[in-house]
Parts: C-alpha cells; structure tokens; sequence
C-alpha cells in the first residue's frame, strides 16, 4: 500500500474512532466512557483492536459544554435585565404624560358630617396626584382639568356632596334611594392645589360602594 493511501485509511479510521466516540458518549447513561475499543485493520488487514483513553477529551468536552451553558444563561439573564429595565423606564416616563386618574369605592359606607369621601379602588393614576387612602387629588402641574364625580345613594337614604378646591366649597351632587348624583366641572388648577368630595353637613347620610361611585379627573391643557 503507498503512504498516500496509508494517510487516507489512516484519515478514515481516527474519523471512525470519533463517531463511535460520540456516539457512545452520547447513550453511555451513565455508563464509564473513559476508554473506548476500536476494531482496526492494519496495512496488512490484520484485525486489531485499539484502545483509546478518552479521559482529556471527556474533561475539554465537558469545560466545553459548561462555559457554553454558562455564557448563554448569563447573556438570557443580561436580555432579561435589559427588557426590565426597559419597561420600568417606561413606566417611569409615564410621569411627563399628561396627569390624569380615575378611581371608584369598593364599599358602601355611613358619612360623618362634613366627611371627605375616599375612593379606594384606582384604575388610573398617570402622575401620582391621587391618593386613595385620603381621596385627595393633588394637582401636579398647572393647567386646564376635566374633573368628574358621580354618588350612588345607599336603600332610603339622602346623599349630599360637594367638590372641593382646598378650602373652598365648588358644585355639588345629590342622590337618595339608590339614586346617582354626578358632577362634571372644568377648573383652572395650579400646581400643589387639592381636590376631593366632601360630604355635607347632614346626618344620617350613606354612599353605596360597588363601583356605583366613582372619582375621576385628567389634564386638558
């Protein structure tokens, strides 16, 4: 045989070897894959059985497979953070949009006199002005407001409100028996001014919840 043709069986052979290698490798289940039995031929077609020591290979395979399991995880993680971060960002930029919220009551309630009405279940708060636990909305930047409020009375009893801008008393609202009074104003408001729904000075007086009251406002201009 030449030496070209040698060098190609030659060639063939470790490719064999390989194959076989990672073939058995791969269905090992758990199996020792630390050495492996290749049957040869010699150039005189002799058979002969080789064994390889497969320790190194399977140590770089192995530092091969865990550094890439672990630069992809820590890329994913990184896309991960990066998507976060984006739509916190975004949630944040929300506050130079243009002020508005809206919320309704849960539940119904007996007023006291002169009573400022909270309004615990906010579906819309761009500008953070509106705080539930007080029913306050304090006005975030200058400008022309929409403001809406509507009162459901609670079986056989009155309701009477006012709006309010600080101290002084604006339009109001009545209802009785289940019945709605609403309110819809446009106000000229200035930065740090409050606005909220005050119960009037009447005893005896509910306001039925169940999202059948509700207090909403938003920036015009």
């Amino acid at each position: 045989m030449t030496m070209a043709k040698y060098l190609t069986a030659s060639y063939f052979e470790l490719l064999s070897i390989l194959l076989i290698w990672i073939l058995g490798f791969c269905s090992g289940h758990g199996k020792d894959n630390s050495t492996v039995q290749i049957p040869l031929l010699d150039i005189q077609h002799v058979p002969l059985v080789a064994l390889f020591d497969t320790t190194n290979l399977n140590k770089v395979l192995t530092t091969y497979i865990t550094s890439t399991v672990e630069k992809t995880t820590e890329d994913k993680i990184s896309n991960m953070k990066n998507d976060l971060l984006k739509d916190i960002n975004k949630d944040l930029s929300r506050t130079d949009e243009k002020p508005a919220f809206s919320a309704s009551r849960t539940s119904s309630k007996s007023l006291g006199l002169n009573e400022v009405l909270t309004f615990d279940k906010v579906w819309l708060n761009i500008g953070n002005g509106y705080e539930p636990s007080t029913g306050v909305f304090t006005v975030p930047k200058d400008g022309i407001y929409f403001i809406s409020n509507t009162v459901m009375s609670t079986k056989g009893k009155f309701l009477h409100c006012h709006l309010w801008r600080n101290n002084e008393s604006n339009v109001g609202s009545f209802g009785t028996d289940y019945s709605s009074g609403t309110l819809n104003t446009v106000m000229a408001l200035r930065k740090g001014d409050t606005i909220y729904i005050k119960h009037d000075v009447y005893n005896n007086e509910s306001i039925y919840g169940g999202h059948w009251s509700m207090f909403s406002g938003y920036l015009i201009n």
